[in-house]
């Protein structure tokens, strides 16, 4: 069984850019103008919310600017068709991308070492092609970094291969002497590989507090050079709570963090309906099922790491339904339970646990309609559904009732019918001769929200 989550692989960021299957090609060109427009030293914050696809966003950029760098992995066909103009000027001011994911590395007590250890595999992982001198240069600078304290001979593969948890930093104090030569690396060497670096430094709301505070400070001082360019990337929202926790309520957290950065942009969100495209869920004319669980997961602004897990759920209702032709049109009230009902509770048993457990246990139904409520094509089909039930005795009592009490009554009988055992029970009773409409109803399917086992 493979993760829910999707993974940014380089096929996945190449297809990324290429087929912009989340529309955030204008998105990644802008960043791309903003790093040649600003003058270093720079920090720029990347915010979106968790889940949003940030690491997507930060890797496509990443990996655009590795395609301008000659000394990297340069295709200046490619880059030239995808980004015309700004391709001229990233191939005449070349980039080094420098990635750090701060959340693998929160397990140590000082950033230094990780970060600098991501700067020595930047240079030492194919970075400077065919240039052995420079290759040793780089590799003499961080071992001089480390031994200076130590007047130890430490072998900056060793680093690069492998930093599991070894802290030969913890004691390292002169801290003014390892940023003087990290600060000698990128001033003298880098000219070697670019005009600039640009180091992102990703999913810092994942990381503990304390070590979150240690990266921005660290950061901060050390990389004030004329051709460095900081980019982090969170949730500032998550990240300053967390801080709040740690510091107390009268903490602010948003104006501390403003400390730590030139300039804060905001990424766009990803509409539900493009990222169930790349997975090969389309939206289609009468599908009621797909297009009402498109306006659920609006509703929900559901973010693309919701959409992914979900996807594979939605995709086997919607082929099982397909295979079984329960596709009618809205005014069929016997197909509303599959069409309409269920993308519902598929929603709502990743969004509202606890209200999923209520109704599957057949106590409390509220929260379906309460749900259904915000698809427009939900609340047509509802109506036309009861139309076909209920039409013939609208006016007669329990029926005649406001259109809303109405719709509430007819779905709190359906939902009776499909999650409670006593036949007897007030609501199912309700339905009367008009039960058939809903007939059978297959119980595993909606109790397990899949497609029945064989």
């Amino acid at each position: 069984m493979k993760r829910a989550d999707e993974e940014p692989t380089p096929e996945a960021i190449d297809a990324a850019i290429s087929q912009d299957p989340l529309r955030r090609h204008g998105e990644v060109e802008r960043f791309l103008q903003m790093l040649l427009a600003v003058e270093p030293p720079y920090t720029i914050l990347v915010n979106a919310p968790w889940g949003s696809g940030k690491t997507f966003f930060i890797k496509q950029v990443e990996r655009v600017l590795r395609m301008a760098n000659p000394a990297l992995e340069q295709d200046s066909v490619r880059l030239d068709t995808l980004f015309g103009n700004t391709a001229k000027d990233l191939l005449t001011t070349s980039f080094l991308p420098i990635y750090f994911n701060a959340w693998e590395d929160d397990h140590f007590d000082n950033p230094i070492l990780p970060i600098l250890a991501t700067i020595a595999t930047s240079v030492n992982e194919s970075t400077v092609h065919g240039n052995e001198d420079l290759k040793k240069c780089f590799g003499e600078i961080i071992e001089a970094a480390i031994s200076t304290k130590f007047g130890l001979s430490l072998n900056v593969n060793n680093i690069i291969e492998g930093i599991n948890g070894v802290d030969f930093l913890a004691s390292y104090k002169e801290e003014k002497q390892l940023r003087s030569r990290i600060d000698e690396l990128l001033r003298n060497y880098l000219p070697g590989i670019a005009n600039r670096a640009v180091i992102f430094i990703d999913e810092l709301d994942r990381c503990r507090p304390e070590f979150a505070v240690k990266v921005l400070e660290q950061a901060k001082t050390l990389f004030q050079q004329d051709n460095i360019v900081v980019v982090y990337s969170t949730d500032i929202s998550q990240l300053a709570n967390s801080l709040e926790g740690i510091y107390g309520s009268n903490f602010d957290g948003v104006k501390y963090l403003e400390r730590f950065y030139d300039k804060r942009i905001e990424l766009n969100p990803v509409k539900p309906a493009d990222y169930l495209s790349l997975k090969g869920i389309n939206p289609q004319v009468g599908n009621i099922f797909i297009n009402t669980t498109i306006e659920l997961l609006n509703y929900k602004k559901a973010s693309l790491r919701a959409c992914n897990r979900l996807a594979s759920s939605i995709s086997e209702l919607l082929n099982y339904m397909l295979s079984c032709q329960t596709f009618y049109g809205i005014n069929e009230a016997s197909a509303f339970p599959k069409q309409s009902l269920l993308p519902v509770l598929n929603v709502l048993a990743y969004f509202e646990p606890l209200s999923w457990y209520e109704v599957r246990a057949g106590r409390e139904y509220g929260a379906v309609y309460e749900l259904a409520s915000h698809s427009d094509l939900f609340i047509k089909c509802l109506d036309s559904a009861i139309e076909n039930a209920w039409g013939h005795k609208i006016d007669e009592f329990p029926y005649n009732q406001d259109t809303e009490s109405r719709r509430k009554r007819f779905m709190d009988d359906l939902c009776a019918l499909i999650y409670t055992d006593d036949r007897f029970d007030p609501r199912i009773a309700e339905l009367n001769n008009d039960i058939q409409y809903f007939s059978p109803i297959d119980q595993e399917l909606f109790h397990r929200l899949a497609p029945p086992s064989d």
